[in-house]
């Protein structure tokens, strides 16, 4: 069963999470160890975040789909020990650790409320155990050390529930890991940190994004870093891009930023590209994320020995969130300072760094337009009959023009539907994908499987299937009808369930105030 935590749900969960750890003993035991000037610390804080966090997700994920209290718990375990792992800097423990299995059977047969209690009981106790540790080498003294000995239970307790049962029939998304039965992965795959391997000629469409990108980044890659400054005179190292879903937004930014790349290397200049994602920026605490961001512009790109890109997608989702109401005058402060960045007030103007960021058109106020850029640009993608067929035929489709008998009438008329139902680039793509998959619809033989990759690669063109034009504008109008709308609402929940997340966590500071000082 595939099992997806919306922002919604965690949160609905989240209240009931901070007040079970609350009742556990949890905040008691830590600021035991450290009760700082107030009564606990701000590391305490988002160390019981973190752990109220990742009960949510445990929570959410019985709600939501019914998986048995030992795998819920598995998954609050994991959960936890990634948050935490962020708090307390703790190196991941190896993997013959683990907590004495005897004493904890008896937990397979609890529901996940009692289990819940039961185990971050249990993490109390450990906690409150080394504190009073007779070998003062063990014994935590300070709220780092008070963390990474939190840290250290979930990781232990994590392969102590491994052992409890077999690995489960279920996958689990939405919060910091993707669940596959017992095995983790990062959640983000979505942001890739790197670029693409697009260039400029993988680009329709969007030739005023193309045209000032390239400029800008031909400028700033002429900077002379043994003068230390740029000969030209970079007037506005900003580049704010407009679009709606699907126009090529990022694959554009990819290319300039992959075209930087080349001319610095051409020419031997140090350089980087930095991919802002949304994880380097809507942490729990927004005083930590703004700084990590602010950080990041600060050593990575302002003072880094050498010409440096940015790019910065989906910006929309950082001004939709933190335009909500709820988000205290304090945090709004701090979007002070990363405005500063996009309009050019804070950073140096010397012609030494770029920023590429870009929005969905549908989700800007011209109030946040005003004050990030003057003159944005708009993306529009493929436009006209000969754009579509460009990006299909020559791009999308390139090498299986054997397999495509349409005359360039037909694929006028391909590209002609497309304009007229406003379809987007990412739309061609789709088509353009289903068009493959119909021409390599054959079953291959059994001895396709031991063969080398080029006698596959044979095989697969002698077996491949031409696709006529009618069975093509067939695909197309099944789309159309069937399947664009349907697109379009997944992209704008996908936006929304973004800057719920966002909101959810940004709010996280202020409960976790709230809780630890009951």
């Amino acid at each position: 069963m595939n099992i997806t935590l919306s922002s919604q749900l965690l949160e609905k969960e989240l209240e009931a999470a901070r007040a079970l750890v609350s009742a556990c003993g949890l905040p008691a035991a830590l600021a035991a160890v450290d009760d700082g000037a107030f009564g606990t610390t701000q590391l305490n804080l988002q160390a019981l975040e973190a752990v109220s966090g990742a009960l949510a997700c445990a929570r959410a994920a019985s709600a939501a789909g019914k998986v048995p209290p030992v795998y819920a718990a598995y998954i609050l375990a994991r959960e936890a020990d990634e948050r935490l792992s962020s708090v307390s800097g703790l190196s991941p423990l190896p993997e013959t650790a683990g907590l004495p299995g005897e004493q904890y059977k008896g937990w397979a047969a609890l529901g996940l409320e009692p289990l819940s209690r039961e185990l971050l009981s249990d993490c109390a106790a450990f906690l409150r155990f080394y504190a009073g540790h007779g070998d003062s080498a063990k014994r935590p003294a300070r709220d780092s050390e008070a963390a990474r000995c939190l840290n250290s239970y979930f990781s232990l307790l994590a392969r102590a529930l491994k052992a409890l049962g077999k690995e489960p029939d279920f996958s689990v998304s939405g919060g910091k890991l993707n669940f596959a039965g017992w095995k983790t992965s990062r959640a983000g795959a979505d942001e890739p940190g790197r670029l693409l391997p697009v260039s400029f000629d993988d680009i329709v469409g969007n030739e005023e994004f193309l045209a000032a990108g390239r400029r800008l980044a031909r400028d700033v890659a002429g900077f002379d870093l043994k003068a230390g400054k740029n000969p030209k005179k970079v007037r506005n190292q900003i580049l704010f891009v407009l679009g709606k879903p699907g126009c090529g937004k990022t694959v554009t930014a990819h290319a300039i930023g992959n075209y930087f790349l080349d001319l610095c290397k051409k020419s031997g200049a140090p350089a980087r590209l930095r991919v802002i994602r949304r994880t380097d920026w809507a942490s729990s605490f927004q005083n930590q994320s703004s700084k990590s961001l602010l950080d990041i512009f600060k050593n990575e790109v302002f003072d880094f020995d050498g010409v440096c890109g940015v790019y910065w997608p989906d910006i929309d989702t950082a001004f939709a969130a933190r335009g909500d109401s709820d988000i205290r005058q304090e945090e709004k402060n701090i979007l002070g300072a990363v405005f500063g960045i996009l309009d050019g007030t804070i950073g140096p103007k010397n012609g030494k760094w770029f920023l590429v960021c870009d929005a969905n058109t549908i989700h800007m106020d011209e109030a946040t337009l005003s004050r990030i850029s003057q003159n944005p640009i708009t993306a529009a993608g493929p436009r006209t009959a000969a754009d579509f067929v460009k990006l299909l035929r020559d791009i999308k489709l390139k090498g299986k023009g054997a397999w495509l008998p349409l005359t360039p009438e037909q694929w006028e008329k391909v590209g002609a539907r497309c304009v007229e139902e406003g379809l987007s680039g990412r739309a061609a793509e789709h088509l353009a994908g289903r068009v493959i998959t119909c021409i390599e619809d054959f079953e291959e033989p059994d001895s396709y499987f031991g063969l080398p990759f080029a006698e596959k690669e044979k095989l697969i063109t002698e077996l491949s299937k031409p696709v006529p034009f009618e069975k093509i504008m067939e695909m197309l109008e099944a789309y159309c009808k069937f399947e664009k709308e349907a697109q379009r609402r997944s992209e704008e929940a996908k936006f929304l369930d973004r800057v719920n997340e966002i909101r959810f966590n940004l709010s996280a500071q202020q409960a976790a105030l709230g809780a630890g000082g009951k």
